[in-house]
């Protein structure tokens, strides 16, 4: 990956595309899912997965399924198109396709023995629009899995892993405000970052606005903060223990499964000026849980 591309991906599966190019939808979980990647221009990359059943699949089958669709909509609107595809001579579970009509397109299908997904990533351009140089290094740039089995996510500039088991039960994706909510059993974790970190600080100091802006949303948990350099910047540590008749219930509950209720809270925030932006990692763990530093460790501010 040279410095103008960005790692951008959902649910583990991630490709290199240049760094000014956005996120602009997702959607699925880890079995079946899309995302689309736009230019600042007219060109943008689409990736959808899905899981296989039974054998592997006949990826060259799957391509033509795939190709068929989509000349039978542009014939309906009499848009002439013609295809090729190939099987990948470096890669045996891959599969190359191009296609031309009022616009083109050139694509990869992957399918991945260790998870059974099989990946179609596209990426289309304007006739006018050279993106063939790129293409391939974004094509071929496609994963779906670290060596240490972490989950990835990258987005806008912000990539990190997550522990295998952890499910994303919501996000916000704004200009301004990034976050990722992730559970296993009764344990959680949440990744988020700010913008306009100035802004932000003018008028309150990190643990005051942190208290005001994410603190209302730590339910049954007493958090205190401790000052702390976090990744060589200004930062908080937060130490929370459970608390509260609800969080007892909930303890007594999970001690009869095999979840046990998380009793620790633990959470890092930190200013990166070089980038004027705020971030912050927390999550509610057992005891001897070091996820919120592994997690923390690997985010990249600037």
């Amino acid at each position: 990956m040279t410095e103008n591309n960005a790692p951008v991906g959902w649910q583990g599966i991630v490709l290199d595309a240049p760094a000014d190019w956005s996120l602009v939808a997702v959607s699925g979980d880890d079995k079946k899912g899309y995302f689309r990647v736009d230019s600042p221009i007219a060109s943008a990359v689409e990736v959808k997965w899905e899981r296989a059943s039974g054998k592997a699949p006949d990826l060259m089958v799957k391509g033509r399924e795939f190709l068929s669709t989509i000349e039978k909509s542009l014939r309906k609107k009499k848009i002439k198109f013609s295809k090729d595809i190939k099987q990948d001579k470096s890669d045996p579970n891959a599969v190359n396709f191009l296609w031309r009509a009022d616009r083109l397109g050139q694509g990869r299908l992957v399918y991945c023995q260790q998870c059974q997904r099989v990946i179609i990533a596209q990426i289309t351009a304007a006739r006018e629009e050279n993106v063939s140089t790129i293409a391939p290094d974004m094509l071929g740039s496609i994963r779906d899995h670290r060596e240490d089995g972490w989950i990835e996510w990258a987005l806008y500039g912000l990539g990190f892993a997550v522990p295998d088991g952890y499910t994303i039960e919501k996000h916000v994706l704004m200009s301004g405000y990034i976050a990722l909510f992730f559970k296993r059993g009764a344990q959680t974790l949440v990744v988020e970052r700010w913008g306009l970190a100035s802004t932000l600080l003018a008028k309150d100091d990190m643990e005051e606005w942190y208290r005001k802006d994410a603190v209302p949303d730590i339910k049954g948990y007493k958090v205190n903060f401790e000052p702390d350099e976090v990744k060589a910047h200004q930062g908080l540590k937060i130490v929370g223990r459970r608390s509260g008749i609800k969080q007892m219930a909930k303890a007594a509950f999970y001690s009869l499964t095999l979840h046990p209720h998380p009793k620790y809270l633990t959470g890092y925030v930190w200013h990166c000026a070089d980038s004027n932006r705020l971030f912050s990692v927390r999550a509610a763990h057992v005891e001897d849980d070091d996820i919120t530093e592994k997690v923390r460790d690997l985010i990249k501010c600037h």
